[in-house]
């Protein structure tokens, strides 16, 4: 591990917000689990922290920064809640400003992204760098399973999120002639790309062009809030259509995550919004739109259950409505396998 040329070449950005409920000396914990070794990679001028309208997370990250030693960390404190898109873009902006470097690894601030695993994102990111001649890619931690940490029903959501976000990017690619190059994505399933994993290193290349397309589709597609709830989900789309690459490594994860902002019943709408962008986005409608949905969905054991499978088509119906592609679906009563 070569943690000298880490330091010289890594910056980090960790959005941070917790609600207004969780204790702050829960909020203190998770910050110095977060946070700690963070000199072994890190220079102090190339962190920065940025609390998302969470003005009661102010004494906390205070606190952890003078028990770690970190007087030279940035941290951007954000009058109003703009989103994890809306401070990641801050964070970003404000690194880049402040002292460029060559990558940049966005963490969440609940520890579940281990520091420990940022060599492994460093290391490919060289890799690819070297063989593909090119700074135009992101590097994701994979998380090894989805269900475990964040629950049946939103590891469900995110799978057919990630699918669907692929399966789009192939379509529209295909028409100009040209395929994604997932070369660099992991080996070992046959799971598409995990889009949505908040643990992501990007080149400084690669990360102004998050900042930009965030702000543009934002603006282009005011209804879905974006900057709230696409941060995931825009950037790697918008980076394989624009013949970016993109590489994974699989990272240590949370059992059970110990706090989110969002739960079983806020999944439907968080990814419900990246599934219509990406639809939208890809130039997907009518007949084309309604059977790529369907291929992903009726795969997924949401259709097993309730109150997941009405929640589902509920989604379906209004995405497919949308893109003028709505039918209703087939009678399952009378199939058999």
């Amino acid at each position: 591990m070569n943690v000298k040329a880490i330091k010289q070449t890594v910056g980090m950005v960790v959005p941070i917000w917790f609600a207004p409920t969780t204790p702050l000396e829960r909020v203190e914990e998770l910050l110095l689990a977060t946070f700690e070794n963070w000199d072994v990679f890190l220079l102090p001028e190339r962190v920065v922290l940025v609390l998302d309208g969470c003005d009661w997370c102010l004494k906390p990250t205070r606190r952890v920064q003078k028990t770690l030693q970190g007087e030279d960390w940035t941290i951007v404190m954000l009058e109003r809640n703009v989103g994890k898109g809306g401070a990641t873009v801050t964070g970003i902006q404000c690194l880049v400003e402040r002292s460029e470097p060559k990558y940049i690894v966005i963490r969440d601030s609940d520890n579940d992204h281990w520091l420990s695993d940022l060599p492994k994102l460093w290391r490919l990111a060289l890799l690819m760098e070297q063989e593909q001649q090119s700074d135009f890619f992101i590097v994701i931690g994979r998380r090894n399973a989805l269900h475990f940490p964040m629950s049946f029903t939103r590891g469900e959501w995110e799978r057919i999120t990630d699918e669907i976000l692929l399966e789009a990017a192939k379509f529209a690619l295909a028409r100009e002639g040209k395929v994604p190059n997932l070369t660099y994505c992991a080996f070992h399933t046959a799971d598409p790309p995990d889009f949505m994993s908040g643990y992501k290193l990007f080149t400084a290349r690669s990360a102004k062009f998050a900042c930009q397309v965030m702000r543009e589709e934002h603006e282009r597609f005011p209804d879905l809030d974006l900057l709230r709830y696409g941060w995931e989900g825009v950037p790697t789309l918008s980076l394989l259509l624009a013949n970016g690459l993109i590489g994974e490594i699989t990272r240590m994860t949370y059992r059970r995550q110990p706090v989110t902002g969002y739960g079983d019943e806020t999944s439907a709408d968080l990814y419900g919004r990246q599934i219509f962008y990406a639809l939208h986005r890809c130039g997907l409608k009518g007949e084309p739109a309604r059977v790529l949905f369907d291929n992903v969905v009726r795969r997924s054991l949401l259709w097993t259950q309730q109150p997941q499978r009405n929640t589902l088509l509920e989604v379906r119906r209004r995405i497919l409505t949308e893109l003028d592609a709505f039918s209703e679906p087939a009678d399952e009563e009378v199939r058999f396998f």
